[in-house]
């Protein structure tokens, strides 16, 4: 009985600490994540952590997803991408995204792929710095 309860309080601390934002949401909003170029949602976590589980640009090719996924990785964001398609996997190689996989109980049976890539953060010797976006290729 302790263990259930154990893992019933990681889950509740878990809830607490992860909120979902849609677009169309003054937080979605706020991010740079509106209604009037996307269709989707995200998950923030404590420490700055997006988690991007399902995007759909409304206007296509002409490069709002990159230029949100920059705005969040100058902005500090650590960023992930659930599951992403060929066509996001490609701006996710630009911008030196690593592959690998992660567990998502609440919304997924097993564990899968997700694409991370730390926050742009200023400091010495840094070549990346806030207010600019290398990407490759």
């Amino acid at each position: 009985m302790g263990a259930i309860l154990r893992i019933l309080k990681r889950k509740e601390v878990k809830q607490m600490t992860v909120h979902r934002i849609e677009t169309g949401t003054s937080e979605g909003d706020a991010l740079g994540f509106t209604e009037d170029l996307f269709s989707g949602w995200l998950e923030m976590e404590a420490g700055n952590r997006l988690i991007l589980h399902y995007i759909i640009s409304r206007h296509k090719n002409e490069g709002n997803t990159q230029a949100l996924i920059c705005q969040w990785l100058t902005g500090g964001y650590d960023v992930s991408v659930v599951m992403p398609r060929p066509v996001m996997q490609h701006i996710l190689r630009k911008f030196r995204f690593v592959p690998g996989t992660a567990r998502f109980p609440d919304q997924y049976e097993d564990a899968v792929e997700v694409w991370h890539h730390a926050g742009i953060r200023e400091s010495p010797g840094n070549r990346e710095t806030r207010g600019s976006c290398a990407i490759s290729g």
